[in-house]
Parts: structure tokens; sequence; C-alpha cells
């Protein structure tokens, strides 16, 4: 859980910064989007060993798999420790939701933002399906 007020304001202006990007693969996915948010929030890169392997949906997935990941719940658990309760999310922390059907990487400020397609979106916080909480 990221709590100082700078990692926060960092945070905020991160989504301000980026609320209009659209969702491109191995660029601006999901799974970027929240690692990029946590550059913002902590200095980190918890991708960089993804970064620049991959171009489309396929090769996400196949980068994934060569890397010995069977999901986003593993690879979420491998970068960050193994989740946390739902209802212990906190403004900062990483989040796996249900967005239009299928499991989105986001980050909890109130409401969930996620990528959407070509915008920032938010969340309701009931579609919740792991939390990580980002220290």
């Amino acid at each position: 859980m990221i709590e100082s007020k700078s990692a926060i304001d960092a945070l905020t202006q991160f989504i301000l910064e980026n609320k209009n990007k659209p969702f491109i693969w191995g660029e601006n996915d999901c799974c970027l989007f929240a690692a990029n948010a946590l550059l913002a929030q902590t200095g980190y890169d918890y991708a960089a060993q993804y970064r620049n392997r991959y171009t489309t949906r396929l090769g996400a997935a196949r980068v994934l798999v060569n890397d010995g990941h069977s999901d986003l719940v593993d690879v979420l658990t491998s970068a960050l420790g193994d989740p946390v309760p739902r209802l212990m999310a906190r403004r900062g922390d990483v989040v796996l939701v249900d967005y239009e059907g299928e499991l989105t990487a986001g980050i909890m400020y109130g409401n969930v933002v996620v990528q959407g397609m070509n915008k920032i979106e938010t969340v309701s916080p009931l579609n919740i399906q792991h939390v990580w909480s980002v220290k």
C-alpha cells in the first residue's frame, strides 16, 4: 500500500498526464499501464523485463508463457508478492478487475482506473478480483 503524499501526488499526476492515451499492446496495455503507474509512484519499474518484447495480444501471451507464467495472477504475484484480501485495497495498489468481461490490471484510486481502448476508464471496486499491496 502506498500512502505517502508524494506517491499519491505522483499517481494523480500520472493519471492526469495519461488520461487520453490509447491502448497499445506492448506500450500502454493494461499491465504496462499499471506498471507505469507504479513507476510514477515508486521509481521502480516492475515491468522492465517485459518492455519492448511484444506488440500484440498473442505476443504478450507468448512472452508470459516463455517466462514461465500461466496467467496475469501469476505474473503479478511474481512481481508484487501474494495478493491481499480485496477489502484491503488502498489507493495506489495494483488490482485485477473484471473490465468488459476480461481480467484487466488496474490501479486503485477511489474507483479502479484501467487503460481503456481510447483513454483511462474507471471501474467499480466491486469488480475487483485480486489486490496486490504495493509498498
